[in-house]
């Protein structure tokens, strides 16, 4: 026997331009509805509270600029997720719970996006990009590029990584896929392993100059490649 939620017989009733669907439905059926409809594509974040600060991030002036370059769906959402992470950044409890609801629908990878919106990296990624603009194509390329690929581009540093492990990953990376943009970002104890071994940790970027960016209890250094005339 199978189960139907009467919520898709609604929408196929709406979609076929009757009404009968909205008369059938109970009260609490058609309320649940409504509910899925309001939250729809949140739903996976389980606390009420949560997703209606999520909500109110996505009709945010920083959401609203970053619809403008980016129109990959699954992106923008992990940007509004990215956005909810930092205005939840003071409580602990849901910020916890929210970083492993998007671990679990998204993986370490959309997890790593949201956290490079949260953490402010977009916002200067932007910049960099906007200071050696070609076309507002070319930005919007290079956004979903970096998107896409944040691995390829960030390092998010752990509390319990040791500077030789921050050395090796970010020379592997940089020599296997050689970055125009190469970004380490760290907070709490991360950050500050960070801030003591700045000189150190540019050695592994021999052709790019470095940008450091310290905000609370995070840091966070963006390496730019130094291009040559040919």
């Amino acid at each position: 026997m199978s189960f139907e939620d009467p919520a898709n017989n609604i929408v196929e009733d709406v979609a076929k331009g009757t009404v009968k669907g909205v008369l059938e439905f109970g009260k609490e059926e058609l309320l649940s509805f409504i509910k899925k409809l309001r939250n729809r594509g949140l739903g996976f974040i389980g606390n009420g509270e949560t997703i209606e600060i999520a909500r109110e991030q996505y009709k945010s002036g920083e959401s609203k600029f970053y619809h403008i370059y980016i129109e990959d769906k699954e992106l923008l959402r992990l940007v509004g997720m990215g956005l909810t992470l930092r205005k939840v950044e003071g409580i602990v409890e849901k910020r916890t719970n929210l970083r492993n609801k998007i671990f679990e629908k998204y993986k370490v990878n959309g997890l790593h996006i949201a956290e490079f919106v949260q953490n402010g990296i977009l916002n200067r990624y932007i910049g960099i990009l906007v200071e050696e603009l070609k076309s507002i194509k070319d930005l919007k390329e290079q956004i979903e590029e970096v998107l896409n690929n944040i691995e390829k581009h960030t390092l998010f540093i752990k509390g319990t990584d040791t500077l030789g492990e921050i050395i090796k990953k970010s020379s592997i990376i940089v020599h296997a896929h050689s970055p125009n943009v190469f970004i380490i970002s760290g907070e709490g104890p991360a950050a500050n392993l960070i801030k003591v071994n700045v000189e150190k940790i540019k050695s592994v970027f021999k052709d790019y100059v470095h940008e450091e960016i310290s905000m609370a209890n995070k840091e966070t250094l963006f390496f730019r490649k130094i291009l040559f005339d040919s």
